[in-house]
C-alpha cells in the first residue's frame, strides 16, 4: 500500500451499503475510488487493481502513483459512515 498527500484513494474488496433503511447491498470483488475532496467518483464490480491501473485510473485522469491503495483482507469488508447520499464518505474495514 503506498502512501500520497494527494487524498484520491482506491478501495479494493467487499463493501456493503445501504441502499435504504431496510435493504443492504453486498458487492465483492469490486472498487471504489474516492477523489481528493473525499467524493466518490467511482464503483466497479469485478475489479482487481491491475484492472483499475489499466481502465479506471485513465478514465479518471489519474496516475497510479497518486493513489492511495487500500485493500481489504479476507474476511474484511468496507462499509459506509452513514446512510444516504453524502459527499463524504467514510469507511470502515470489519477488522481495524
Amino acid at each position: 500500500m503506498s502512501h500520497h498527500s494527494t487524498g484520491k484513494s482506491l478501495f479494493l474488496g467487499s463493501f456493503i451499503h445501504s441502499k435504504s433503511l431496510d435493504e443492504l447491498e453486498y458487492l465483492h470483488d469490486s472498487a471504489v475510488c474516492v477523489d481528493e475532496k473525499g467524493t466518490i467518483v467511482a464503483i466497479e464490480t469485478e475489479y482487481d487493481l491491475q484492472k483499475a491501473e489499466k481502465m479506471l485510473f485513465p478514465h479518471l485522469g489519474w496516475s497510479a502513483e497518486d493513489v492511495t491503495i487500500k485493500t481489504a483482507k479476507t474476511g474484511q469488508f468496507f462499509f459506509p459512515g452513514f446512510i444516504g447520499d453524502l459527499p463524504l464518505f467514510s469507511f470502515w474495514t470489519s477488522l481495524s
